[in-house]
């Protein structure tokens, strides 16, 4: 009746049948081959994500950046990198001006503005000694470009990185 591929009788036949998944396979190939050109690469909005940071208010852990004795690296709006030294009267030493980037597109358009922040931040005595920042970013600047300021903290010498959550909670307690 069938083929008897072990050579004697009664023995079980030991290869797999692979002409069904081979089937699935073309068919998947197909529909992702007739998919692909339907995706609209160039329609942003479809593919931005909204992230909201939650705002802590009663939070246990939370500092106060205006009276912390550590070091903020703040990030404002227009992408400007701000080194916070509360031992020096809480003076922000601008370390660079990033916003002429900021319009720009592309992965790598940040890549020199990381540069410096790692070389200034490796440079710093008092941070190499403590190894504790604290980074305040604004909510509208873009995530990458804190996820790359992240990463090179972290190669200046950094081991501790605190991030300081939305900080409308400050704003909202002074003014009641």
């Amino acid at each position: 009746m069938g083929a008897n591929v072990g050579g004697g009788k009664g023995q079980m036949m030991s290869e797999i049948n692979v002409t069904p998944f081979v089937d699935v396979m073309l068919v998947l190939l197909i529909i992702f081959m007739v998919a692909t050109p339907m995706i609209d690469q160039n329609d942003e909005e479809k593919r931005k994500v909204d992230i909201d940071l939650p705002v802590t208010r009663q939070n246990a852990n939370k500092i106060d950046p205006e009276q912390t004795d550590k070091m903020i690296l703040v990030i404002t709006e227009d992408l400007k990198v701000l080194l916070r030294n509360a031992q020096a009267d809480g003076e922000d030493t601008e370390l660079l001006d990033c916003s002429d980037k900021k319009e720009g597109s592309g992965p790598k358009r940040f890549e020199s503005c990381f540069e410096v922040v790692e070389e200034k931040l490796g440079k710093n005595p008092k941070l190499q000694e403590e190894k504790e920042l604290y980074l305040l970013a604004d909510t509208e600047i873009p995530y990458g470009f804190v996820v790359g300021t992240m990463a090179r903290i972290r190669k200046a010498g950094v081991t501790k990185l605190g991030m300081v959550t939305n900080p409308e909670y400050m704003d909202e307690g002074k003014s009641e």
